[in-house]
């Protein structure tokens, strides 16, 4: 998902959950050894760990100690500071990071500044905003800790649950989820995971017959915008290194119905492919396509790799015509083309 540093309120989180926001931050670093001393006394510093510097000459390995300050209104004041300059002067660390999530005082500042140059060690003062530029580069982390929406909470429950168990949201999530989440929080692969997943069962919802016309794609629209800014119009980016490497496992939708001279109600066109079909079986990957024509007559194609990140390209028609499918990414033949309008009538209408 995409974040921006207003959706960082360290007002949400408490002193020891701001605490271990700060260690995983560091861990994010590549900070090593890190001992966070949550609870007990405190002996000067929160968290403390190394950092290797390396270099074709010499390595360098620098001891930290880091204090937390979680203030929800107001700044750091200099004497809430001066116990934890005596600890760092007793054990002598290269460097003492101070992370604040508000401010530190214009006392706090003045005092720091005229004590810097009597210390062995160096004094780093991250404050809120700096803290939250430095966050919003992981996303991960601003899930964890400040997603508070309901719906950014269920869409990054479903994703981490078909993450570890190749289990597919249901009909319901994904329309709950497309007609209420923020999707200027959605990023591509976001989108590209929700609408893969919906097509991936769409046949298997329809032959069920549980929805009673109630299943439709159109839950869908509320993304299309979203994906109309993120695609590209120029092409389907990421599948050029299959497109002559590749194999039809199955699909579904508008395609395959005029393939088998069947009229079709659809407007989309899913494929389950094969790649690196012709290489070594160490090399096999899944990979999902899609094409889709909206009701306002605007058209996408997307692919997506069936992996951790579902990792997604896509490229945006801003008006369908008959000439789009040969523009497609998966080579439509002009006959073929011709084919599917005549069993696919709903492709050319626009609805008003």
């Amino acid at each position: 998902m995409t974040y921006s540093t207003d959706d960082i309120d360290f007002s949400k989180i408490s002193p020891n959950e701001f605490e271990r926001l700060c260690f995983e931050l560091l861990l994010k670093y590549g900070f090593s050894q890190i001992i966070w001393r949550q609870g007990g006394a405190d002996n000067g510093r929160d968290i403390e760990g190394y950092f290797d510097f390396n270099n074709p000459i010499a390595n360098q390995r620098t001891k930290w100690f880091f204090e937390c300050k979680h203030y929800t209104s107001g700044g750091v004041p200099p004497e809430h500071l001066n116990s934890k300059m005596a600890w760092a002067d007793a054990e002598q660390p290269s460097y003492l990071v101070i992370f604040v999530s508000s401010y530190i005082t214009t006392a706090a500042r003045t005092w720091l500044e005229s004590i810097k140059l009597t210390k062995q060690y160096k004094i780093i003062v991250i404050e809120g905003e700096e803290l939250k530029g430095r966050l919003v580069q992981f996303p991960d982390l601003i899930e964890r800790f400040f997603a508070a929406d309901r719906f950014e909470r269920l869409f990054l429950e479903i994703k981490n649950h078909w993450l570890r168990h190749r289990i597919e949201p249901s009909y319901e999530l994904i329309k709950e989820i497309s007609n209420n989440i923020d999707t200027s929080k959605l990023d591509i692969d976001d989108i590209g995971f929700l609408l893969m997943s919906f097509h991936k069962n769409y046949r298997h919802f329809e032959l069920r017959n549980d929805y009673y016309g109630d299943f439709t794609e159109e839950v869908l629209e509320p993304l299309y915008p979203r994906l109309a800014e993120l695609a590209s119009k120029e092409n389907l980016d990421s599948f050029e290194e299959y497109r002559t490497d590749f194999d039809y496992l199955g699909g579904t939708g508008c395609f395959d119905d005029a393939e088998s001279d069947e009229s079709s109600e659809l407007a989309f066109q899913f494929y389950d492919l094969h790649l690196n079909h012709k290489k070594s079986q160490d090399l096999w990957k899944i990979g999902y396509y899609l094409f889709i024509k909206t009701n306002d007559n605007k058209a996408f194609e997307l692919f997506s790799m069936d992996d951790s990140d579902f990792k997604t390209s896509a490229k945006y028609y801003e008006e369908f015509s008959s000439e789009t499918l040969k523009e497609l990414a998966i080579d439509i033949s002009i006959d073929f083309g011709e084919k599917i309008l005549e069993y696919s009538p709903r492709l050319l209408k626009i609805e008003e």
